[in-house]
């Protein structure tokens, strides 16, 4: 089975060609550009490169969220126009659980980071499961600040893998937090990659081969929703 996976869940652009869960090319631009400038392009050119066409692909992955919430829906949408033009179905997995796929094999505690502004991370808890050769979750996705999550990391008694985007511009205060029990990778392994969401997305394939949800995965209003909920209320009082 071979398939195409997409996530514009943060400012990187991650892609990846794969048959049977196995990684046959990947795409990764990290230039801070938008993702509708460059995402087309990028799967025309992974295709070529692979010498694959677009009606080899037997089904799609996309990364529906947490993320930003103009590239989740970017990313679902690009999906969602490819597999209604090509007669596909879609697999929709969080851009969480296929980061913790840079934990492979590892005994730490697994906790992707993603920068949420507002000076919160979206994150959960993983670790590695053996048995299942694959992360399993043991904290559900949350938004929360900084600080409140890494006093509750504290207390665990055994090593943190931090990976995501917020890894680099929060080192100082994780060491801070969680000493040299924090084990921080460094952005080549941990950004989100075409890698890991094709095998996060080969799991889910693997339960469901009729697809999966690709609504977005919201774990907090957007801007544009809260100020239209402050409007709505400011229209109530009066």
């Amino acid at each position: 089975m071979r398939y195409l996976t997409i996530d514009t869940t943060t400012k990187a652009t991650a892609l990846a060609l794969a048959e049977n869960g196995k990684l046959i090319a990947e795409g990764f631009l990290n230039t801070g550009k938008n993702h509708s400038e460059r995402l087309v392009p990028m799967i025309d050119q992974l295709l070529k490169t692979a010498a694959w066409s677009m009606g080899e692909l037997d089904f799609l992955g996309v990364v529906r969220g947490p993320g930003s919430f103009t590239g989740i829906r970017i990313g679902i949408a690009t999906a969602q126009g490819l597999a209604q033009v090509l007669r596909l179905p879609v697999c929709g997995v969080l851009s969480l659980d296929a980061l913790a796929w840079a934990g492979y094999g590892r005994s730490e505690e697994i906790v992707p980071i993603l920068d949420a502004r507002k000076n919160e991370w979206y994150t959960a808890r993983y670790r590695w499961s053996a048995a299942e050769k694959k992360p399993l979750q043991v904290r559900e996705p949350l938004a929360v600040e900084p600080k409140v999550w890494l006093k509750e990391l504290a207390d665990l008694d055994h090593g943190v893998l931090f990976v995501g985007d917020a890894v680099d511009r929060y080192e100082e205060l994780i060491r801070e937090h969680i000493g040299e029990r924090a084990i921080l990778l460094p952005d080549y392994l941990a950004l989100p990659r075409g890698a890991y969401t094709a095998q996060c997305v080969w799991g889910e394939w693997e339960t469901n081969q009729e697809g999966s949800s690709v609504e977005p995965y919201y774990i907090r209003a957007s801007e544009a929703e809260v100020n239209l909920a402050k409007k709505e209320e400011a229209l109530k009082g009066k």
